[in-house]
């Protein structure tokens, strides 16, 4: 099992995509702005990875960051009331008590990011990663993981066109049996939250209103967590993953 192998390629990957938005705000704001949203955007995908892994107590510190940094005075006014926003979402996300409840505020967290950059005028432009398809249960999850970044982006920019692309990419074939991990306590949970993911992806891809996107985001990363929860030490909570530099 290559946990570790692919959750790094998520960083990566997180990481390319929030130097290209910051780049694309950087052009349009001064210095002191655009190292904010250096910070923030590493802040918010730490964020988003300890939700993604069930790691409820790694979600706190960079949430409460997040939620006590005021940026207000950086910004414009316009977008003023969206960063009042993102700051009550981050803040519910370092006091919740379950995963269900963080994933929620994760999303409505994202969201807020959008409707700051709709606000202020400003179309991020990320560079998305050439897809790679690798066979077994880890090029499974690298696509899953591929899938979900890309309805995260889609939050943060927003974007319709990459929701679809990120609900149609998770709706591929579940995994089968015979791909996963030899535990038979585990097996049926497993198939169940895979299942649940391709279920929730279905409905991803009619999700039309922003609202609903956040439900359908917050109830897939929050699935996401419940499979990793299942054996922690290899996917989930027991993982130490590596620390987020700021570009």
């Amino acid at each position: 099992m290559h946990r570790r192998s692919y959750l790094a390629a998520g960083l990566l990957v997180s990481l390319v995509v929030a130097s290209a938005l910051l780049a694309a705000q950087a052009r349009r704001s001064n210095p002191v702005t655009a190292e904010h949203m250096r910070e923030h955007f590493s802040r918010a995908y730490e964020v988003e990875s300890a939700v993604i892994r069930g790691d409820l107590e790694a979600v706190k510190a960079p949430a409460e960051w997040l939620a006590s940094h005021d940026a207000s005075k950086e910004l414009d006014k316009a977008s003023a009331s969206q960063v009042s926003t993102f700051r009550e979402a981050a803040q519910r996300a370092a006091d919740a008590k379950s995963i269900p409840a963080a994933a929620a505020a994760t999303a409505s967290m994202l969201a807020a990011c959008g409707d700051c950059h709709r606000a202020a005028g400003v179309v991020p432009a990320p560079a998305i990663a050439p897809e790679k398809r690798i066979g077994g249960t880890v090029g499974h999850m690298l696509q899953h993981e591929r899938a979900v970044e890309l309805m995260a982006d889609a939050l943060i920019i927003p974007s319709p066109a990459l929701w679809a692309k990120g609900a149609s990419a998770l709706r591929e074939a579940p995994l089968r049996s015979n791909q996963l991990p030899k535990d038979p306590k585990l097996t049926r949970e497993i198939s169940a939250a895979e299942d649940r993911v391709h279920v929730l992806a279905d409905q991803a891809a009619n999700a039309q209103e922003e609202q609903a996107r956040i439900t359908m985001y917050s109830q897939i990363i929050a699935t996401c967590a419940q499979c990793h929860g299942l054996h922690g030490r290899i996917w989930g909570p027991g993982l130490t993953p590596p620390k987020t530099p700021i570009p």
